[in-house]
């Protein structure tokens, strides 16, 4: 059987289900929902109901946008449905980013290369600083 890549949210089930199998923290029902329904644009890679991979936009829309939660199962990586991920996101970048706007992540250490097909420049460079985060 093979995958599918469909531009809509996944539950909240499914998303903390694929969260868990690459190790990242996990919320209750509730806050992963909370969350979900935040999401302006969101793109997930099925196999048959299973939540295989996932990669999401969030901000305003026009102007700031952030890409989160890229990711794939351990068993799915280095299959190209990252890249297929990553793909759609940038086709919504081109047709929605405003001249000027930026869109920013935060890359999982060791795989920036992987982001920069995409556009993406490392931090610092001649602009901009390291990129920054707060954990809670």
């Amino acid at each position: 059987m093979s995958h599918t890549i469909e531009v809509r949210l996944p539950t909240a089930k499914q998303w903390m289900s694929l969260r868990e199998s690459v190790g990242w923290a996990t919320f209750p029902p509730e806050v992963a929902e909370r969350s979900l329904a935040a999401t302006p644009f969101c793109v997930c890679a099925f196999l048959g109901d299973e939540l295989i991979g996932m990669g999401r936009i969030l901000g305003d829309g026009v102007i700031s946008f952030y890409i989160g939660n890229v990711m794939v199962r351990p068993d799915y990586q280095r299959t190209g449905i990252g890249r297929e991920i990553m793909e759609r996101i940038a086709a919504y970048l081109d047709e929605h980013a405003a001249p000027g706007a930026i869109a920013s992540l935060l890359s999982i250490k060791g795989r920036e290369s992987f982001y920069t097909r995409f556009g993406f420049e490392p931090r610092p460079d001649e602009h901009h600083g390291s990129g920054m985060s707060r954990r809670f």
